[in-house]
């Protein structure tokens, strides 16, 4: 027998097995963490950990099912959640429970883990982590060696428990889904996502089409869109400085922020500062603060949504009258926590995700004349530049037209998936309904009753005919 083909049947013979077995299926007692109660299902199935790198090994992924409350139902409805690394079971107990629930009178509503997530087949987290004196103030070539050091110990940890960490990519995460939709014997499957979750699911449609009845995806991460661009970044913030101008017609206005957003980090680069704030016990520490650790906390707690960046224009007149103690302490969490270690499924997928040739170029042409540079992207894009890490196929990152029957959301104050990125996004949509949330930002789905009850009427098969649904702004403190 032809060594190829006896390879390929004996994979198949394996795949086989695995969907041999029965799903194991169980009543579970769904809480929220509000304290709601509902009677649902825990399903547990088997699938290969890696499918092309003829490994043998298979992997549990686990899902609660909320059994529809339609005599009729429709195809089952998949949550994915976005991270990479969020729990689709951890979100249902969160706030947007509500929703979940909500969307029982269509279907079937599935809260999946995805690998490496939740109540799934979970990885080691490295033991390692960087380290940085809270103290001194560190600039961005201190944070790139530290932590790309840190990374290839952990890389060796990985290595050394037989954690086949590139098996952890969002080709493999979308062929799980459909290995879901095969074990719940239905032949279409909806699907309903956030960030990393439309980025995931864009790969099940570039796999699977055929196989989606409805799809509504949030905060659109394109395909290639793991790694933000830097100018896309600095107008989301220029923009905020603009609308602080009048601040919606409110008694505290920033007229001139833009020009003091920009002077604080020039005065930044050309000298750090220390400044105090009070820790967990009540005493009071000290800080470093670089630019580089300012654009990083700036990025990373005070863009993502209107609630965050509405403290934004005070924090920066504070700086820029020199008084950095609100922004201290978040320095402080990015240096002890956020910036000092990696877990392993994140770091995977996204760094596989990667990065095309010309997106990379447009990075490289902004990171330094931005004013946050790539700081949206922590340190992914420097990672991906030293690592030499595997990833996904040029492929992977062309999003292609589709027939979808799809519902596009997008929030207009969204810091971290960005308007304009949602709209060219949505072109790609042939059979698509994009709406625009005026003054929602990333984690839109329960910004307002409104969204919940389109996206339920849009899985009931209503016609939407709603382009743009404005929320009251939030005003900036």
């Amino acid at each position: 027998m032809n060594f190829k083909i006896g390879t390929f049947l004996i994979l198949l013979l394996m795949e086989s097995m695995l969907f041999g077995q029965d799903l194991k299926v169980e009543p579970y007692i769904f809480v929220s963490k509000a304290g709601d109660t509902v009677q649902a299902e825990l399903g547990r199935f088997k699938v290969l950990e890696g499918r092309t790198n003829n490994s043998n090994d298979s992997i549990q992924l686990s899902f609660v099912r909320f059994k529809s409350t339609n005599e009729n139902p429709s195809s089952p409805i998949i949550y994915l959640s976005g991270g990479p690394g969020g729990s689709g079971i951890g979100t249902a107990k969160g706030n947007r429970f509500e929703l979940f629930m909500k969307l029982r009178e269509v279907a079937d509503v599935i809260a999946f883990d995805q690998r490496g997530t939740g109540m799934s087949h979970q990885l080691p987290n490295c033991p390692y982590y960087a380290e940085f004196k809270l103290e001194k103030a560190f600039d961005k070539l201190v944070y790139v060696q530290k932590t790309t050091d840190n990374i290839l110990k952990c890389l060796e940890f990985w290595e050394k428990e037989n954690v086949n960490l590139k098996a952890y990519n969002t080709t493999e995460n979308a062929k799980d889904i459909d290995d879901l939709r095969k074990v719940l014997k239905t032949d279409k499957i909806s699907i309903w996502a956030i960030s990393y979750g439309s980025h995931l699911a864009f790969e099940y449609i570039r796999l699977f089409e055929e196989n989606i009845d409805k799809i509504v995806l949030a905060s659109l991460e394109g395909s290639d869109e793991t790694i933000k661009l830097p100018i896309e970044t600095e107008n989301f913030v220029f923009e905020l400085a603009e609308l602080a101008k009048d601040n919606y017609g409110s008694e505290k206005k920033y007229p001139n922020l833009k020009e003091k957003i920009i002077e604080v980090h020039r005065r930044l680069k050309k000298k750090p500062v220390t400044s105090a704030y009070t820790n967990r016990s009540g005493g009071i520490d000290t800080v470093g603060i670089s630019n580089f650790e300012l654009q990083s906390a700036i990025a990373t707690f005070y863009l993502k949504n209107p609630s965050d960046s509405k403290k934004l224009p005070k924090i920066y007149e504070d700086m820029y009258n020199g008084d950095f103690s609100a922004i201290a302490s978040d320095v402080m969490v990015m240096k002890r926590y956020v910036l000092n270690g990696v877990r392993p499924m994140a770091f995977a997928m996204d760094m596989q995700s990667g990065i095309s040739e010309e997106r990379k170029k447009q990075v490289d042409e902004q990171i330094n004349q931005s004013i946050l540079g790539s700081s949206i992207n922590f340190l992914l894009y420097e990672w991906m530049t030293n690592l030499g890490f595997p990833k996904l196929s040029n492929e992977f990152r062309e999003l292609k037209s589709n027939e979808v029957n799809a519902l596009l959301l997008s929030g207009s104050l969204d810091g971290r998936t960005y308007l304009n990125s949602g709209m060219n996004i949505a072109k790609k949509f042939k059979n698509g309904k994009q709406v625009i949330i005026e003054n929602a930002g990333h984690d839109l789905y329960m910004q307002s009753p409104l969204i919940g009850d389109m996206v339920l009427d849009f899985f009931k098969g209503k016609k939407l005919n709603v382009d743009k649904i404005v929320l009251e702004p939030t005003i900036f403190e």
